[in-house]
């Protein structure tokens, strides 16, 4: 005698994104938010949106780094593509609250100087005001 089985049907849920991005218009500025993981699947997303958002001429592009959770090479090479255009097209980057996991690979490469070059060596205070800016998670850049 054979018995048959049915399978148990699982309810099979879409998996969460591991990073999401918005655009939005603030003023004279566009801000776009990246949260979650940066790394090589999806650090190329961040730089076509910055270079549509670019492509607004804005005076301001903002890119706000508060919500991301993981930032590999890939993370590094996109800032350095989107800083390169936007100074291009003459609009001012500005890099504001970056997590922690961002500030550590910047600094540990020496890509932050690179970033923002007037970033003070003591309590990440501004020195001039540079083409590129990174704020601390609670700064003053937080209502750019």
């Amino acid at each position: 005698m054979s018995t048959f089985k049915h399978p148990v049907r699982h309810q099979i849920r879409p998996a969460e994104p591991i990073m999401t991005l918005s655009l939005d218009t603030e003023g004279p500025l566009i801000v776009i938010t990246v949260s979650g993981e940066i790394d090589m699947s999806n650090a190329h997303l961040i730089t076509d949106l910055a270079e549509h958002g670019i492509g607004r001429r804005p005076a301001r592009l903002v890119l706000d780094l508060s919500g991301v959770t993981f930032f590999s090479a890939h993370g590094i090479s996109a800032l350095l593509r989107v800083q390169s255009t936007a100074a291009h097209a003459q609009v001012e980057l500005i890099l504001r609250d970056a997590a922690p996991c961002v500030i550590a690979i910047l600094t540990a490469t020496g890509t932050l100087t690179s970033l923002c070059p007037g970033r003070g060596h003591r309590h990440g205070e501004q020195t001039a005001r540079p083409v590129a800016q990174l704020a601390p998670r609670v700064s003053a850049l937080s209502s750019v």
